[in-house]
C-alpha cells in the first residue's frame, strides 16, 4: 500500500506532537470529512481547518482515503491524533475524503481495509469502531458506516478462518470450530 508522505502532499509542520503508545492502541476508528475530494490541496485544507480554525497541533486524523483510493499520511503511526473526545491515545483514526452518507467507491473501502490490516499487524486485533461510535455524531454517514459494520464483520470472521486453517482447523462454521478447541482445551486439563 503506497501511502502519500506529509512531505508529499506539503503538510505543514505540526505545532507539537504526542507519541501514540502502541502497547495502548486498542481501536480503529473511522470518520469522514464530508467534503468534497480535490487532489492534495483537500488534505492540505483539511489541515488548515484543522490547525487555524479548531486549533489543533495538526491535522487530527492518523490517515486520510481517497475516494480514488489514496491514502495520506495525516498523524501516522506513531502520532496520537485528534480525532475522536476520549479515544486519541488508544486508537488510530482514519477519515474518508467525502460524504459517507453517499456511496463509498471501492477503491477508497479496499485502502481503508488496507489500513486496518496494517494497524492490526502494528498493534495487534483492532476494535474495529466508527466515529459515532464512540461520540455524539453521525459520522462516517450511515452509508459508510453500515458497510464498516459489515466488512468488519467479514474481515474479523476471514482472519479468524485463515488462523483456524494455519493451525490445522479449518471449519466452515465457526462455532463449530470453536466448541472444538475448547473440548480439546478440557481434554488437555489434568483430572
Amino acid at each position: 500500500m503506497k501511502i502519500v508522505s506529509r512531505a508529499e502532499w506539503k503538510a505543514r509542520p505540526a505545532k507539537s506532537k504526542s507519541r501514540l503508545h502502541p502497547d495502548r492502541v486498542s481501536k480503529f476508528i473511522l470518520h469522514h470529512t464530508t467534503g468534497t475530494y480535490g487532489g492534495t490541496e483537500t488534505v492540505r485544507n483539511i489541515q488548515r481547518f484543522h490547525q487555524d480554525t479548531r486549533g489543533w497541533a495538526d491535522i487530527g486524523y492518523n490517515f486520510l482515503v481517497s475516494p480514488r483510493g489514496a491514502v495520506y499520511e495525516g498523524r501516522g503511526w506513531d502520532v496520537r491524533g485528534a480525532h475522536a473526545r476520549g479515544h486519541n491515545s488508544d486508537s488510530v483514526g482514519v477519515a474518508y475524503i467525502g460524504d459517507g452518507k453517499k456511496g463509498v467507491p471501492d477503491a477508497a473501502k479496499t485502502s481503508i481495509l488496507n489500513l486496518l490490516q496494517e494497524a492490526q499487524e502494528r498493534f495487534g486485533t483492532l476494535d474495529r469502531m466508527a466515529h459515532r461510535d464512540v461520540g455524539s455524531t453521525t459520522c462516517p454517514g450511515d452509508g459508510l458506516y453500515a458497510w464498516w459494520q459489515n466488512a468488519s464483520r467479514t474481515r474479523s470472521n476471514a482472519l479468524r478462518e485463515e488462523k483456524a486453517e494455519s493451525e490445522g482447523y479449518a471449519y466452515p462454521d465457526l462455532r463449530q470450530g470453536w466448541r472444538d478447541y475448547l473440548k480439546r482445551m478440557r481434554d488437555r486439563r489434568p483430572r
